[in-house]
Order: structure tokens, then sequence, then C-alpha cells
């Protein structure tokens, strides 16, 4: 990986932005690093990376900064993965490539078109994964004095798609692991499938894992927010393809009831009364986080 240029923040206290050239991938990215305001003169710190850099960052610095002025996260460099502003392709529809475990490309171009621009082919998850633990991860822990056994992976949406296929995958990697509002219907089951492989293996792992959703992520709740694009030809498509509205309630709870039958996993899952899937994020991050933090 190569660091093509880094900037303070002229907004967020603390923050340098990185622009970074993976190794192999044929585009750069964009890295937002926040050092903790309480810093222990004698210890390591964690790291906490969040993905959807770009939606995610101001979020996620502010959360973290007052748990850890409260002690209810210890000193943690923040890092958030996006894309660089001058992409061609916007963020919202370019993570479609980054964070999807297998290609699915009857589901790409419907979703394009609902966002407005062509979709990137889906399935590099395993590229991007490789990134962030064999480049990313390896220079931050050198730069800011992280703790190597001691990374949180956090995602929303697609991001906790890939947080649980991270996790699926390597789970010693990231020590733990938090996934809200989680694209489990991608290709279902593909996921379940792998997460009953993952529940027969052996190996002892030493992993927490967070999963959460808003009680509106249901058939009925997508229903009643969509209500007004439903009838429409694209709209058909796109759950067409996936097989029906997605229940993202349920499909939390089968996953996390799932993996907790790996020893070593600890696992919890939460649904937040009166949350939909864009507002679930926001509960769901302090009390994860605390969680994560109290238990690992």
């Amino acid at each position: 990986m190569k660091i093509i240029s880094r900037e303070k923040s002229n907004t967020l206290l603390r923050t340098e932005v990185w622009t970074v050239q993976p190794d192999h991938i044929g585009y750069r990215f964009l890295v937002t690093v926040t050092l903790p305001a309480m810093r222990r003169p004698d210890g390591p710190l964690h790291g906490l990376l969040t993905l959807d850099g770009n939606y995610a960052c101001g979020t996620a610095f502010q959360l973290a900064s007052f748990l850890e002025m409260s002690g209810n996260l210890p000193p943690a460099a923040l890092v958030s993965v996006g894309y660089v502003l001058d992409s061609a392709v916007p963020a919202m529809v370019a993570r479609n490539t980054e964070l999807t475990p297998v290609a699915w490309p009857e589901w790409d171009a419907p979703y394009g078109e609902i966002l407005g621009t062509p979709a990137p082919p889906s399935g590099q998850a395993d590229r991007f994964l490789a990134f962030l633990n064999n480049e990313l991860k390896p220079a931050l822990e050198v730069e800011c004095g992280i703790d190597p056994e001691q990374w949180t992976l956090s995602g929303h949406s697609l991001g906790g798609l890939f947080t649980l296929h991270a996790l699926l995958s390597d789970p010693q990697r990231f020590r733990r692991y938090f996934a809200v509002g989680s694209s489990l219907w991608w290709r279902k089951p593909f996921m379940f499938d792998r997460a009953e492989r993952f529940v027969r293996e052996a190996e002892p792992i030493d992993v927490s894992v967070y999963i959460a959703a808003g009680d509106e992520e249901t058939p009925e709740g997508f229903a009643k927010a969509w209500a007004a694009v439903l009838d429409t030809p694209v709209w058909k498509q796109y759950f067409g393809v996936m097989g029906g509205i997605p229940d993202i309630v349920a499909d939390s709870q089968r996953m996390a009831t799932l993996i907790g039958q790996r020893a070593g996993c600890r696992v919890t899952s939460a649904v937040f009364p009166n949350e939909n899937h864009s507002s679930a994020p926001f509960v769901a991050l302090s009390q994860g986080l605390r969680w994560l933090h109290g238990v690992a």
C-alpha cells in the first residue's frame, strides 16, 4: 500500500485524512484516522475500523470520543475507510464491489438503476478484506501504536454483510465484530451455509460479535417505508432478484443464534424498537461498542 497524501482535517480534532493506493486494487481509498484524546502513555491503542467511511466517519468520531471520555471505550484509534471524493462512481454505488462476498450480476443492474448510475460488479469482498488485513492494518499499527490483537470491525447494511463475511472467513483477524442491519439476504442462503460450516470447525477462537437491527427492518416495515416505489418496474425487478422483501430482523437473529454455537465466539443480538434501516445504526453503535468492550 502506498500513502499518496495525508492531510490534517480542518473539521475533526486529532484527525488525518489519508489517500491510499492498495497494492492489488486499481483505485484509491480515503482513510480517516483519528487518535484518542486521552491516550495512556504506557500502552497500545485499540483499533476501531468502520466501513462506509464517506457516511460513517463523523458519527463514529463523535460517539467514540464521548464513550472514551466516559470510560465506556478504551483509548482507540478510529479508522474509517471510504472512497476518494472525485471518484467517477459515487460511494453508495461503488461499495457494491468491496462489500459483497460473491458476485450477483442480476442484482447489480437494478441496484445501479435505483441509485441513478451503473453499479460496478459485485463480489470483491475477499480482495478488499485482504487489503484491510495485510496492508492497511499493519501500516496503522506501526503509525498509531495499535495492538494487533485489539481490532474491532464495524459495518452497516452491506457493511454488516462484509463484517460477518470477515468473521466467517478468518475470525481471528479482528477481536470484535459489530454488524447492524446486515444484508444477509445476499444470495441467500449463501451466508447461512457458510455459518453452518463455521460452527463445525474445531479450531478455538476468541472473538465477540454484536448483531443488531431495527424492529422496522421486516417485510412489513420495508413495504410501508417504500410503498411509493414498490410497484415501479425497477423495484419489482430488485425485489424479484432478492426473492422478496427481506426480513433483516429474522435473518440477524438467526445468524446470531447460529454463530454463537462456535466455541469461543461470544455473541449477542439486539432489536431496537421504533428504528428502521437508516436509523438503527445510531442506536446500535453506542450499545454495541459498550457491549463489545465490556465482554472482550
